[in-house]
């Protein structure tokens, strides 16, 4: 890992402190050469979201060491042919290969609502992003604080991600209430989309919220739905991810074994059954997302709209 110190310089950037981390990379606060502020993603020696130190307790507090319990950094899964997805962990060389193809995903759109890609330079042969510093808690840390999340930022969300798909995204591949960040105008930031895997048998997602560990829209609307879950629930619908036939060939497995792998997998406590006054509609905008092969961002978008619409 770098060692990154306040008043370092990065390129041509200095480092001003510590923002957050995540699985494979942390981001750091620092200025440009005309004092404008920036961020810093600089990659891990190594990654893996389970390989990760842990506080022992709850925080706010955020260091470079550990993220908090309760966050759910994304894995590097190997999608074996006949057992299924089993983690790994990413050496500095493969995570340094996401941080390169990030940037290029980034650097190929102009969309409000992402963070911009101002330059890649590189520090004892690694490269660093350095990127438009969005001002913002994550979604995740409002969850925490008990402030309160309106069901309109996932909509923005949603809106979002679809002005990305009209501008050449294939998806974000890693939506979660991490990856969610709202503004001081309460304006969404969408962060680190995950790029197109280089490998066919692997894929770097966040399992919880992708158990079915695609990299397409309906992926990207099931993360939507099971964020939507968890605000109505308190809790996330799987306790046990991802889904263990994902990655597994058809041929390994009759289509009766599958469906009923699948039948029993998504067998998650209902929303109202765990709060009552959870919205029949939301109830079923998650189940559709879940279930409908047919049901995605447009769909659950546009139930989302007449849902808040009428209430």
């Amino acid at each position: 890992m770098l060692q990154i110190q306040s008043g370092q310089m990065i390129g041509p950037c200095t480092v001003q402190g510590f923002l957050g981390r995540g699985a494979f990379a942390q981001v750091h606060a620092a200025s440009d050469p005309a004092g404008r502020p920036v961020a810093l993603k600089v990659g891990d020696d190594s990654g893996g979201g389970r390989f990760l130190p842990r506080f022992g307790e709850v925080t706010l507090t955020r260091d470079p060491r550990a993220v908090s319990p309760d966050e759910t950094p994304a894995e590097a899964l190997f999608l074996d042919p006949s057992s299924g997805a089993r983690a790994e962990i990413l050496d500095s060389h493969e995570v340094d290969e996401l941080l390169v193809s990030e940037a290029g995903i980034l650097a190929a759109v102009d969309v409000p609502g992402v963070p911009r890609l101002l330059d890649v330079v590189h520090q004892d042969g690694r490269p660093v992003l350095v990127m438009e510093q969005v001002e913002g808690v994550t979604l995740r840390q409002r969850i925490r604080s008990m402030e309160g999340v309106k069901l309109g930022w996932l909509l923005e969300a949603c809106r979002t991600l679809e002005d990305l798909y009209a501008a050449g995204w294939i998806c974000h591949g890693d939506l979660k209430p991490e990856n969610i960040l709202v503004g001081p105008d309460e304006r969404i930031h969408l962060i680190d989309p995950v790029p197109e895997s280089c490998r066919a048998d692997r894929i770097v997602t966040t399992p919880w919220y992708n158990p079915f560990l695609r990299w397409d829209t309906k992926g990207d609307a099931q993360a939507v739905a099971i964020i939507l879950y968890e605000l109505m629930a308190g809790g996330l619908p799987f306790e046990v991810v991802p889904y263990p036939m994902a990655g597994v060939t058809s041929t390994q497995l009759t289509d009766e074994q599958r469906d009923l792998e699948l039948s029993m997998y998504l067998s998650y406590p209902r929303m109202r059954d765990l709060n009552a006054l959870a919205p029949r509609q939301i109830e079923s905008l998650f189940h559709r997302a879940m279930c409908d092969a047919s049901y995605g961002l447009p769909e659950l978008r546009a139930d989302l709209e007449d849902f808040l619409m009428r209430h």
